[in-house]
């Protein structure tokens, strides 16, 4: 075996237990064979072999989003952004280039607005000025609401006469009249049926660029949140990639409930698959979002009768564990309010995976809101709370406003690791920025990018560097099955390393989010340097 790679003069922290620091490590057919002192990893080196002296710098395993719609992420690189945008008129004008530079009958897209930032409420009004002959459709950062023009609705015959889908709603005005926005995904699905989606010779570059910027950000990993929308396409995408060996991500691609019939006929199970890209759980939803008010809540958003959306009612869920069960696939479940988590926790805890027999563990996607019994409950059941810090930096303000006091345990990571709950992280990108290191601040300091509130919004929920590391590395890496070959700089594991251009032990955790990726390593090959 040829020593393929040497990073030495670092300071490594391995995430593994039996050795937690070292200075070197070295890498041979796309896996780690040796982690210790510079002087023994060294004596490895061959005439053939790449050496690379790291400079002092932290070495931490390939970090893995734990949550993200990777497809989504490339497709709306290629979209109008309106992402953080606080000022009006920068989204008109923003919206106005974009049709000017449309094709006739081409469709606008674009992406990330968040109401809770502008004094203006969105109508199809507001962008009828913008667009009056132009069909435009923009997706809430959330991506459960969308806002469209009347040439849209037009376009795809949404009248007053229209029923709101099931579980799903169309806004009104008081005369009935669709007011442009519509609310989660059966809904939205009225007008996206009717959009030319682009093709996959678009789609495979534009994929390609985003796992480049991945490796940017310090990815090597992601758990690809695949809905029936575009699972098919993604998984067929990702496929095409990995045959051409030209896939350097670890995907760990989860199926859409709604195909579980088909799965279990064919007899394909978690796992199945290669070393880059493999079957995860089966996703389905339980409620809609924090911003657009349609998660499901035990009591109504502050000032509101409102308590949300059950998305998919309990009953629905208690059919779908069964057959979920039956196909041999664990459950991850979107729930962000406090009762969708519950009613899923109820659900989960009848049908525990046999762990030691190899299956994965149910994972509850976000647990934005959850009372304190529901955290033991799920300690107690193994189910993990998959979970996003970085949703913290853009919605704390909006948890006061809608949440009041109840925000207490809203992304309560200290409370639910204290009770025994395993964490895993991830970004739900483009809903947030893919950047991790973004997430480690946060998490870190509970605080939006200027700093605020000081001292930390409900700063006991705050992590330390290693929980945070954790969290992004091995938390992933078991939840997916595969902490045996991911998730530590441990010899037999996957080669996938990053080298941080400060060392995050060090300095102010307010600092964090300013710290750049200087090298990525996937399968012992560099595949990003600064």
């Amino acid at each position: 075996m040829t020593t393929q790679l040497i990073l030495h003069n670092a300071r490594i922290y391995t995430v593994d237990p039996a050795q937690p620091w070292a200075e070197a490590v070295a890498c041979a057919e796309g896996r780690i064979v040796a982690v210790g002192a510079n002087s023994d990893v060294l004596n490895l080196a061959e005439p053939s072999t790449q050496v690379i002296d790291v400079q002092g710098r932290l070495l931490l395993p390939g970090l893995i989003d734990a949550h993200v719609h990777f497809l989504q992420v490339a497709i709306r690189r290629h979209q109008v952004s309106l992402y953080g945008v606080r000022d009006f008129n920068e989204v008109r004008r923003r919206i106005r280039e974009a049709v000017a530079q449309a094709e006739p009958g081409q469709w606008v897209q674009g992406w990330g607005w968040d109401d809770n930032l502008w004094d203006i409420a969105p109508t199809a009004a507001l962008l009828d000025e913008l667009a009056p002959r132009t069909p435009v459709i923009l997706y809430r950062l959330d991506m459960h609401t969308i806002w469209v023009n009347s040439t849209a609705m037009r376009e795809v015959n949404l009248t007053a006469a229209t029923v709101d889908p099931p579980e799903s709603k169309i806004e009104r005005d008081a005369a009935g009249q669709p007011t442009g926005l519509l609310r989660e995904w059966n809904a939205i699905a009225l007008v996206e049926q009717h959009i030319p989606p682009p093709t996959d010779d678009h789609l495979r570059p534009w994929l390609e660029e985003t796992i480049a910027e991945a490796h940017r950000l310090g990815l090597t990993g992601i758990h690809d949140q695949r809905v029936e929308r575009e699972g098919r396409r993604s998984f067929r995408l990702f496929q095409s990639l990995d045959r051409e060996e030209r896939l350097k991500l670890r995907v760990h691609m989860h199926i859409a409930a709604d195909y579980l019939t088909e799965a279990a006929l064919l007899g394909l199970r978690p796992r199945f698959g290669s070393e880059r890209l493999w079957l995860g759980h089966a996703k389905a939803f339980a409620d809609g979002t924090l911003g657009s008010q349609t998660a499901l809540m035990l009591e109504p958003f502050e000032g509101t009768n409102n308590t949300g959306l059950a998305v998919t009612s309990a009953d629905e869920l208690w059919e779908l564990a069964i057959q979920a069960n039956r196909a041999g696939f664990p459950l991850s479940i979107h729930a962000i309010g406090d009762r969708a988590i519950r009613d899923v926790i109820n659900v989960l805890s009848e049908f525990k995976p046999d762990l030691a027999a190899g299956q994965l563990a149910h994972r509850i996607e976000h647990v934005q809101i959850i009372q304190p019994d529901d955290m033991h409950r799920m300690a107690q059941h193994g189910i993990i709370a998959s979970m996003q810090p970085v949703h913290l930096v853009f919605d704390w303000r909006t948890a006061d406003r809608v949440w009041g006091q109840r925000s207490r345990y809203t992304y309560a990571f200290r409370s639910l690791l204290n009770a025994g709950v395993p964490l895993a992280f991830g970004s739900d990108a483009p809903v947030a920025p893919l950047d991790p290191l973004l997430g480690f601040y946060a998490a870190a300091t509970r605080q939006d990018e200027p700093g605020q509130p000081l001292g930390g919004w409900y700063p006991g929920e705050r992590l330390t560097i290693p929980e945070i590391i954790h969290g992004y590395t091995m938390g992933p890496a078991q939840l997916a099955g595969q902490a045996q070959r991911q998730g530590s700089i441990t010899p037999g594991k996957w080669a996938d390393m990053i080298a941080l251009d400060r060392n995050i032990f060090e300095i102010e955790p307010a600092a964090i989010k300013d710290v750049q990726v200087a090298m990525t390593v996937f399968g012992g090959e560099v595949v990003h340097s600064s």
